[in-house]
Formats: C-alpha cells, structure tokens, sequence
C-alpha cells in the first residue's frame, strides 16, 4: 500500500499551527490555495496519514531492551503505531487488533500484539515516560516561533463525576489524576504537562512545566489563573522572557514604586484593568485544550 503522489508547494508546508495526526492547519491552508488540490488532500487524507505515522514510528528513537531468554517482548514500535492509529480513528483496543491486521503489511508489522497487551502497556509507568519522550519528539521539529503561553490544571478520574462537577473544596481530597500543562494559545498545541496526585498545588508544578519546553519555542507572554500569582511562578515566567498576566488575588498589596515582577504585575492590574482583562481574556484557550 502506498500514498497517492501529489504535487504540493513547499510554502504550504510553512505554518506554526496545530501538529496532530488530522493535520487540520495544512488542510485549512490548501483550500485556500486551490479547491481542486483541497479535494485530492481529502481523497488522500487517509494514505498520507497513515504514511506519517509510519514514518514517526521508523525515525523514533525506543532504547527498548532485548530480554535473551523467555518470550520476547512486543515491539515498542509496534505499540507505537497501535496507539496512534488507534487514536486516529477512535478505536477501542479490541477494534485496533482487528485494524492492524489490515494495515499489517503497510506498517511493516510481523506479529500484532493482543489487545491486553496495549491495554496493559497503555497504563504502565515505562509507557508514560515513552508518552513524554514521543510528545518531545514530534515537538521539536516544528518552526521557530514566539509563543503566548497559558497554563493550567485539571483532573481525570474514572468516576462517573467529573473534575468540573466536584467542588473546588472536595477536589484536593478526591484520588484524581492532575495534569499541569502549558498551552500555546494561538495553535491550542500543548508543549509540555505534568502528571501529579489532586492535592498537589498547581504552583508546585509551574517551574516543572515551563522548564523543559521544545527549543523551538521562545516564551513572550505567560497568561494564568490566580493560583499561580506567586513571587516564585511569576519570577519564573520573567527568566524564561514572558511577560507576566496572571490573575491577582483581591488581597494583594498594591506598591507605589514596584520593583520586582510580581509587584510590577500586580501594578498593571489595578491601574490598567480593562486592558489586563483584555490581554489575558485568552487564558481561556487552556480551558478549550
């Protein structure tokens, strides 16, 4: 099986937007070049991203380790590929087993692992830290851009009440699962998240998240919610080059001739409120992330 050949400028290639396997920004782009070639992108949308995966699966880097006795471990490239395809079409496990059968000559695949197997990797710490590397990975490759970044937390449990539905009092207490992540506001694309219990504050995180971004990415503005209006996140988001809004507390004191970052903040805040409230409006986008 191999992708259709399509001529495609190599302008259309020059974008910062979102990098997911739909590719939506580069579609976006083409129609408004030229309908003609935006139909023969969609007739291909399939070929092309089922080539992507394959190629991100070869050029990945696993450092899997080979055991010389008992039953050889599956493929990490392998599971590599399972784990995108089935997130590309929206498959459950059982269903990607089936899935990978039929592209199993295209994927260079010789045994398809059981659907236990990707279930049982799916949830294992060595494939969290697989997760980090591969995001890190396809992050890097993207263009050199100035970037205004929201962050912020949620969390995920597998309760039938939700994050948004338990009470902020109540969520330190639940066992959830936290993510703190780092958005890029213009493209929605995340550069970098923590994994920590729900009562951790999501302060504790802030230099954690922001220390280990794609070295394509140059920080110019930090929007975020009041939890992280601290000395320390706010010095933070200032030595990465950030301009600092974040929402300040109704009790923070106001300093005639501010000095550092968080007083200089809090300055700009309560003397320019509608513009503060104007730039940062866009905080919102994590929420949308």
């Amino acid at each position: 099986m191999l992708a259709t050949e399509i001529p495609i400028s190599y302008d259309v290639f020059k974008f910062s937007g979102q990098t997911v396997l739909d590719t939506w920004k580069l579609r976006e782009v083409i129609e408004q070049s030229s309908w003609s070639t935006y139909s023969d992108w969609l007739v291909n949308e399939l070929p092309f991203c089922m080539q992507r995966i394959r190629d991100l699966a070869d050029t990945f880097p696993y450092w899997q380790r080979r055991k010389r006795t008992g039953r050889p471990p599956a493929q990490e490239r392998v599971l590599l590929i399972g784990f995108l395809v089935r997130q590309f079409f929206d498959l459950t496990f059982r269903q990607l087993k089936g899935m990978l059968h039929l592209f199993q000559d295209f994927f260079r695949i010789k045994d398809v692992p059981d659907y236990s197997v990707f279930s049982r990797k799916n949830s294992s710490r060595r494939w969290l830290r697989l997760w980090k590397r591969f995001h890190y990975f396809v992050l890097k490759d993207c263009p050199k851009r100035k970037s205004i970044i929201a962050t912020d937390a949620t969390g995920f449990s597998g309760r039938k009440r939700s994050w948004r539905e338990t009470e902020h009092s109540h969520r330190a207490r639940e066992d959830w699962v936290k993510v703190h992540a780092a958005i890029e506001v213009d493209s929605f694309l995340i550069l970098n998240y923590e994994l920590t219990d729900s009562d951790v504050h999501e302060s504790q995180v802030f230099e954690a998240v922001w220390s280990n971004f794609p070295p394509s990415v140059q920080p110019i503005r930090s929007l975020a919610d009041s939890a992280y209006t601290t000395k320390f996140c706010v010095q933070v988001a200032i030595q990465h080059g950030a301009t600092v809004f974040h929402d300040v507390k109704k009790n923070a004191a106001l300093v005639s001739k501010p000095k550092i970052g968080y007083e200089k903040l809090v300055n700009f805040a309560r003397h320019w409120p509608n513009r503060f409230q104007q730039i940062k409006a866009r905080r919102a986008h994590a929420e949308t992330t």
